[in-house]
């Protein structure tokens, strides 16, 4: 019997041994199938990391060729600049001029450098301004031609889209838009644009491709162009190097101006970091020639007032619900004898010492906060213009001919 004791307990033993070595084996087998697995993965890692290397010095090497084309393309006059989202964003280089240089004495603009080329009162060299109006892209916006504007935002969104884009972003500004119509008024290139469903209502030969495909001058459906497809007669400079569509196509908000309740309220330079509620508030009103308040339909022509004496709505009333303010020039309309002529204001074509001076109407509501857009849309015809001037919108205010222009500061 204790042989086979002895047997068993033998068997167990080298069972035991058995299940150990096998332990063994097992750990020294995962431990090498580990070895390997990392050295396969450190290989892989090896392999993606000098792909996206390579892949990231592509793209650089393309994005800096593009960019160094456009800019040779046009003299420097244009450049490439990409947004934290990664679009493109091709902007017109605009740089620093003096007031009294062009030359408009009979505007009574001042002396000096022009206000959208300073920040709190330090100048600028040049300023980048959006070639093309904002079009939709990933994550945000671009500045690209040959495609629909965006549309249908608010003033708040489209300022957002800007801002979103990075430092030194911001919405074009009413001291951008004025710098640049005051130059190509004395330079003599005012520019045309769509103002007439697809096409100029003052040279109807000047035509660009519209969003439905339409016939240009077709009054039914949408006249929207694409983005920098006219003619060069329809940028600010009159060549292909120049800020296109300013004038017709769709309204563009503008940043650093609103009225309030009829008030007169702007940045005092070109600064869009200025908390609103900071903007400076003018000693010049909107006056009514009427105190009407009833119906929606029009008042009369705005007054430029130190005052508001004649109120067309309730204050502090954002609605639509009462009459608005209207002339077919912004630089015609009358001014109150009590009114002190405002030097900025002219320098911001909100008020004009001479009716020579660009075109554009002027459409406003002396109640509420109202928010600006400037150029005309496809539709307005004799009323579109660099000096064209709409204030009579909330700034939720959203429609499919308002866009926006992005701009940087270098």
């Amino acid at each position: 019997m204790s042989s086979i004791a002895e047997e068993i307990a033998g068997l167990k033993v080298a069972a035991a041994e058995q299940t150990a070595a096998s332990q063994a084996l097992s750990q020294e087998v995962a431990g090498k199938m580990a070895a390997i697995d990392k050295k396969t993965n450190d290989s892989i890692a090896k392999v993606e990391s000098t792909y996206d290397q390579k892949a990231a010095g592509l793209t650089i090497i393309a994005t800096d060729g593009y960019k160094k084309a456009i800019e040779h393309n046009s003299g420097g006059r244009n450049t490439v600049v990409y947004d934290a989202q990664g679009n493109p964003n091709i902007m017109c280089v605009i740089p620093r001029f003096n007031i009294e240089d062009l030359g408009l004495v009979d505007l009574n603009l001042g002396t000096g450098v022009h206000p959208a080329f300073q920040t709190n009162g330090v100048p600028r060299g040049e300023i980048l301004i959006g070639k093309y109006l904002a079009s939709i892209a990933t994550g945000g916006s671009a500045v690209i031609g040959g495609v629909q504007p965006r549309t249908s935002v608010s003033y708040d969104i489209a300022k957002e889209l800007c801002t979103r884009k990075g430092a030194n972003w911001h919405m074009m500004s009413v001291h951008e838009w004025a710098a640049i119509a005051l130059w190509s008024f004395a330079n003599g290139t005012v520019p045309r644009g769509n103002t007439n469903y697809g096409r100029s209502h003052e040279k109807k030969w000047e035509t660009a491709r519209r969003s439905d495909n339409g016939t240009p001058g077709d009054v039914s459906g949408t006249g929207r162009t694409d983005t920098g497809k006219g003619p060069a007669a329809w940028s600010h400079d009159h060549t292909h190097f120049g800020v296109c569509d300013l004038v017709g196509n769709v309204w563009e908000w503008l940043d650093q101006m609103k009225l309030d309740d009829g008030q007169i309220i702007t940045t005092l330079d070109n600064n869009p970091i200025v908390a609103e509620a900071n903007w400076h508030k003018h000693a010049a009103y909107l006056d009514s020639p009427t105190d009407s308040q009833t119906g929606i339909g029009n008042a009369g022509s705005p007054i430029l007032s130190n005052s508001v004496i004649n109120r067309n709505g309730p204050i502090n009333d954002d609605s639509y619900d009462y009459p608005y303010l209207t002339a077919s020039h912004f630089a015609a309309i009358t001014k109150s004898v009590g009114y002190v002529p405002n030097e900025l204001l002219r320098k911001l074509l909100i008020e004009s010492a001479s009716t020579t001076t660009v075109g554009g109407f002027i459409y406003a509501r002396n109640y509420g906060d109202r928010f600006p857009f400037r150029g005309g849309d496809w539709g307005s015809g004799a009323s579109a213009g660099l000096g064209s001037l709409d204030i009579s919108s909330a700034r939720s205010n959203v429609n499919i001919n308002i866009g926006f222009r992005p701009a940087f500061f270098v």
